[in-house]
């Protein structure tokens, strides 16, 4: 969405600039045509650079590029088709037609600039056919009748084939843009954001705490003895190992939730409007889930676990504080013997008798 206000903000640029270079042209032939003694050429010359202007006054008023656009581009064509039938000086109006074809597939499109292009085309054939209308004022003879339109077509194509090249190139090239930036934001192994993406993630949420209250929890796990999955299956085996852990992890996820590798055997889960409580259940459910999953790789079955620490911005209040206490927690989890949640989720016992004095 940004690169096409950007590419919007290009074109409109570019249309400013060529419509005051053509207002200051049209004023500039208007005064010589004035001396020449061409009063009513003048005129249209001076009438066509107050409106040009008059349009960019509008524009930066209103911010309207679509109007902007369109009544430029017909103007251009007004003054054109102006040209062609009064013959301008010595009957040369018409070579500034040559410049139309370029403005309008680059400021218009393609699709939208081939109709305007057969209007066009429409209306100099009434001009050359029909000269004894009362608003046709030049006559040209039929060779340069055929000439003219064969030079202009294939100007008309070649400004095509040019503006088509360009915009391909240039869909090339934000398609390139954004598969660099997911490679940028993605682990390559596991297909989760990585660190540089989760930092971003978690500083909006932060942002988002700090303006509207909105408390969030993350969760730091770690695979248990991950160093002997490598060493007793193999590397190819760990990498297997990392990539199933990610594939539980995504699926155990809400859709407002982010889980990202960290770094190494590390994965960050953020939990947005999430209270510490619930993040802790979340976290034990997983951890469950890892507990309870039997993977064969190879034909030999790998079974692992997972060390959780947890924490909530409402314990620590700094997003920097927050990770630190979460990485203690999960250093707590591997201290008192792996596979756990920390804090510890307490479970109630069944069949609690109620006192009820």
């Amino acid at each position: 969405m940004n690169t096409l206000l950007d590419e919007d903000k290009r074109v409109i640029k570019v249309i400013k600039s060529i419509a005051y270079a053509a207002a200051a042209t049209a004023i500039a032939i208007g005064i010589k045509s004035w001396f020449s003694e061409h009063p009513l050429h003048s005129a249209a010359l001076f009438g066509f650079a107050m409106v040009m202007i008059l349009n960019v006054m509008v524009f930066d008023r209103t911010q309207n590029s679509g109007n902007f656009r369109s009544i430029f581009l017909w103007l251009v064509g007004a003054l054109c088709l102006y040209l062609i039938a009064s013959g301008g000086e010595s009957n040369t109006g018409i070579l500034w037609f040559y410049v139309f074809p370029p403005f309008v597939f680059y400021i218009i499109g393609l699709r939208k600039g081939w109709v305007m292009m057969g209007i066009m085309a429409i209306l100099i054939f009434i001009v050359f056919r029909f000269p004894d209308l009362p608003v046709i004022r030049a006559t040209y003879p039929t060779d340069f009748q055929l000439r003219f339109a064969a030079s202009i077509s294939f100007v008309t194509v070649f400004s095509f084939v040019m503006d088509y090249s360009r915009r391909q190139a240039r869909e090339e090239l934000i398609s390139m843009a954004r598969l660099y930036e997911q490679a940028a934001r993605t682990d390559e192994l596991t297909q989760l954001p990585n660190r540089r993406d989760m930092q971003q993630h978690l500083e909006k949420e932060y942002f988002r705490y700090k303006r509207h209250g909105s408390y969030f929890s993350i969760i730091l796990l770690d695979i248990d003895h991950f160093k002997n999955i490598n060493d007793t299956y193999g590397h190819d085996a760990g990498d297997y190992v990392l990539v199933e852990f990610a594939h539980l992890l995504r699926e155990s996820c809400r859709k407002v939730d982010t889980a990202a590798r960290w770094g190494g055997e590390e994965s960050l889960v953020l939990l947005p409007d999430t209270s510490m409580v619930q993040a802790l259940a979340t976290a034990e459910r997983f951890r469950k889930r890892v507990e309870a999953a039997a993977l064969t790789y190879k034909g030999q079955k790998i079974s692992f676990t997972t060390s959780c620490g947890v924490c909530s911005i409402s314990q620590t209040k700094e997003l920097g504080s927050m990770l630190k206490q979460a990485d203690i927690n999960l250093y707590q989890a591997k201290l008192k013997g792996r596979n756990l949640v920390i804090p510890m989720v307490v479970q109630k016992p069944e069949n609690t008798p109620i006192n009820t004095a």
